[in-house]
């Protein structure tokens, strides 16, 4: 989206109050408050990750960064294709390596089809936990339709299996859906948007219960939505109904309507669609972040400051991946069914624009 199109949302700083008065007023009756860059204030009741609070603050001199890794898809078994499976653990080390890189990361998030759940004996997870094991901070993973939809059944790994796996990652918190608090004042809630056995998604009455009730447990803490599925169409006017069932969430109204209504939820990151859109309604951003192991080969750092967001858009290095990816992209399925004007519109829509990538959002 433009950067005119970029809502400037009123905050409580906006309401009156001096900054002084208002972080006084914050702290006295235990609100998160930001201050500088950084969340202050009461927590109790907040559930955090293994990780010094002390070690936030000497590392991190302002803002709270984090990564949003998806669609990996990580596999011995696959052929490059759109996908570039073949070369996706060498695309995955390397983005651990840039992360690991980062002096200022506090966490990552996984959105899913983390493994593409294609390899007997659970050959493809081992070796994506083996590569995990040397990530410095905390992460938190959700479920892609690949992790519940195992190929061939019954020889990959199935949902249960895979969130036993993934235990103390998010997928531990006594169901598939999660609430964890990887800095203070800061709560992420993996919403499991799947279906076994199906490439689209949905959230049922139960799930979104849920998230209401974590939205009136937690009033005073940022909120940032993790989910696999997109929350609303990325691709404009164009009818494409194959995408429409296959990537869009099937109830994405009803959810949004429930996600829009708390002025606490700031963000909402997708993927699945292996494309880098951001879109804001009524304030409320829907950042859909590319895939890594599909063109343009990339992954996003949010770095949250005050009342704003600073999106970064980074890019794999190794060698040849780019141009392959470009060149399986411009052979593929979705190049039809995108039906530009020209072959490489399908390229600039799955890399996103200016608006889409390097950007600073106003947070509501």
């Amino acid at each position: 989206m433009e950067d005119e199109k970029v809502q400037n949302v009123t905050t409580r700083l906006e309401s009156g109050l001096s900054r002084r008065a208002f972080v006084k007023r914050g702290l006295a009756i235990g609100q998160a408050v930001f201050v500088g860059g950084v969340l202050v204030g009461n927590f109790a009741g907040c559930t955090t990750a293994p990780r010094k609070e002390e070690g936030i603050k000497a590392g991190r001199k302002k803002g709270i960064k984090f990564a949003h890794i998806t669609d990996t898809h990580v596999t011995f078994s696959g052929k490059n294709g759109t996908a570039l499976k073949e070369e996706s653990f060498n695309i995955f080390r390397d983005v651990i390596d840039q992360v690991n890189n980062m002096p200022d990361i506090d966490f990552l998030l996984f959105g899913g089809d983390n493994i593409n759940n294609t390899d007997p004996g659970a050959k493809d997870f081992n070796e994506f936990m083996d590569i995990m094991s040397g990530v410095k901070v905390p992460y938190f993973a959700q479920f892609g339709n690949r992790e519940v939809s195992p190929l061939p059944p019954g020889i990959a790994l199935s949902k249960k299996q895979y969130a036993e796996k993934m235990k103390g990652h998010g997928l531990d918190m006594g169901r598939y859906s999660w609430s964890v608090s990887p800095v203070p004042g800061l709560r992420i809630l993996g919403l499991d948007t799947t279906i076994e056995g199906h490439d689209n998604g949905e959230i049922p009455a139960e799930e979104l219960n849920w998230i209401k009730d974590q939205i009136i447990k937690y009033p005073n803490d940022v909120i940032i939505t993790l989910s696999h599925h997109l929350l609303l169409p990325t691709w404009g006017n164009r009818d494409i109904p194959k995408w429409k069932k296959k990537y869009l969430l099937k109830n994405y109204l009803e959810v949004n309507a429930v996600l829009d209504a708390a002025p606490q939820i700031k963000a909402c990151l997708m993927g699945h669609h292996h494309v880098s859109k951001v879109q804001t309604v009524n304030g409320l951003h829907y950042i859909a972040s590319p895939a890594t192991v599909q063109y343009p080969h990339a992954f996003r750092t949010i770095t949250i400051n005050d009342n704003e967001a600073r999106l970064e858009f980074h890019q794999v290095r190794a060698q040849g991946i780019i141009e392959l990816g470009q060149h399986k992209l411009l052979m593929s399925k979705n190049a039809e069914e995108y039906a530009g004007g020209s072959a490489g519109d399908i390229l600039a829509y799955c890399h996103g624009g200016k608006g889409d990538n390097d950007v600073v959002l106003r947070l509501r």
